[in-house]
């Protein structure tokens, strides 16, 4: 597929419109309306659940913060007025696994959903959790909020099953109550492709994969792209996110004539070890993944070798860097000021790129509820089923302008502004560089 890049400033995507809004990024999601919702009675209950622990624990906390940081907002100038939010954090991460786990999270929604006060979820982050949850979700009508899931088939069959893992039909159970404010690595695998290939001209890639929905996804996602692209994927290592040592496939990488080293996967899984081995192995290949790479516990890895350094230069795609657009300034202020006690790398937002995702996922879910509580007299429902069933068709209808720009849901619930941004590990920190979209027509773009 030909593809063009064509470069901007973010000025002039502000002018656009593409991923710069005005509004409500600066606060939660509106004032209490009136002295209508004054009279409003309850405690109405929200909950994320998402990777906070283990090989995660870089992960899912900003995120998590973030949509705390909103409810807080939300209680302190009384957006639902004199009904008051109750916030829950639920963690999917298990001892077992050292990090996310899907059956852990399954079970934090049965135990949400069976909890009738709780309306809404913001989570999970991992795509293989996601795939437990949503089934659990839809038979309890709960709205699940992604800031993170990336996989396309959690939301429609666009590609084969054999690509992502998923059926997407044998998700859904019940009513389709999941939505991402992140686009899925059908858009990430092209752009990964097109950054591989176009900017970086590189023609032979070796491929690794974690075995899981979102790595062997995007991995499978991202070979089929760059070999439309000219390019060669010269060979393949598909490991357990176990693996702790990737001697043996380095060095097969090194025979194989590779130009390039691609990760579809976690660093929770392995991505930094891999930088870590290629460095030992005396290996210099550019490496390059998704967002699962673009984490502080991918640098923390990747230099814990005989070369300290070896994370450098590495590249990855991930979620845009909000902290370019002037929407999301008021927020990385706010969570900078409620969270200035917690040690680095968590008193900052900054410091990973789905914090203002979580942030927005949550002032959206509350911009939800308050119009279900307008539509229904002021009050909540009197049945908890309604109430959930309220949230979810109201979310449908989302118009959001916040901390990531505007956010609007198609009818699969993913968002209607779909982009990337390149990262780039400079002094030992991920720096973005560019911001990709993909058209209609296949075509790349680069934003700078």
């Amino acid at each position: 597929m030909h593809r063009s890049a064509t470069l901007l400033s973010f000025a002039a995507i502000a002018g656009l419109g593409l991923v710069s809004a005005c509004g409500t990024s600066s606060g939660p999601a509106g004032s209490s309306g009136g002295s209508g919702l004054a009279g409003c009675h309850g405690t109405i209950t929200v909950a994320t659940d998402l990777p906070l622990t283990g090989g995660d624990s870089t992960d899912g906390p900003f995120p998590q913060q973030g949509a705390q940081l909103a409810v807080d907002q939300a209680n302190t100038a009384k957006t639902l007025g004199g009904c008051t939010l109750n916030y829950v954090s639920k963690d999917d991460s298990s001892v077992a696994k050292n990090g996310h786990d899907p059956a852990q999270g399954a079970a934090n929604i049965i135990a949400l959903g069976s909890d009738s006060s709780v309306v809404g979820v913001v989570g999970p982050f991992n795509s293989s959790v996601a795939e437990a949850e949503i089934p659990k979700a839809s038979a309890a009508h709960l709205a699940l909020i992604s800031p993170a899931n990336t996989n396309p088939c959690l939301t429609a069959q666009a590609v084969p099953q054999t690509v992502c893992g998923i059926t997407t039909d044998s998700l859904y159970n019940g009513p389709h109550t999941y939505f991402r404010v992140i686009g899925t690595d059908i858009t990430q695998g092209e752009i990964l492709a097109y950054i591989a290939t176009k900017q970086l001209n590189l023609t032979k890639a070796y491929v690794f994969d974690d075995q899981e929905a979102y790595g062997a996804g995007l991995a499978s996602l991202f070979s089929q792209h760059f070999t439309s692209d000219g390019g060669t994927v010269v060979g393949k290592a598909s490991l357990p996110g176990s693996t702790t040592d990737f001697s043996t496939q380095i060095s097969n990488v090194q025979s194989s004539g590779a130009q390039l080293i691609f990760f579809g996967g976690t660093s929770g899984n392995g991505c930094g070890l891999v930088r870590r081995d290629e460095g030992k192995a005396g290996l210099t290949l550019p490496l390059l993944g998704g967002d699962g790479c673009q984490d502080t516990k991918f640098i923390t890895d990747a230099n814990s070798g005989s070369n300290t350094s070896e994370a450098e230069n590495s590249q990855a795609t991930s979620a845009p860097d909000a902290s370019k657009l002037s929407s999301a300034q008021a927020f990385y202020t706010a969570f900078a000021s409620a969270y200035a006690s917690k040690s680095a790398p968590y008193n900052d937002g900054t410091n990973e790129p789905y914090s203002p995702f979580g942030y927005d996922a949550m002032n959206i879910l509350i911009q939800a509820i308050k119009a279900v509580l307008v539509n229904n007299g002021n009050q909540p429902p009197s049945s908890s089923m309604a109430f959930r069933d309220a949230v979810v068709a109201q979310l449908h209808n989302t118009s959001y302008d916040g901390a990531i720009g505007h956010t609007a849901f198609d009818q699969n619930g993913d968002t209607t502004n779909p982009f990337f941004t390149l990262y780039k590990v400079t002094s030992a920190k991920w720096v973005g560089v560019s911001a990709y979209q993909v058209d209609s027509s296949g075509n790349v773009s680069a934003k700078s």
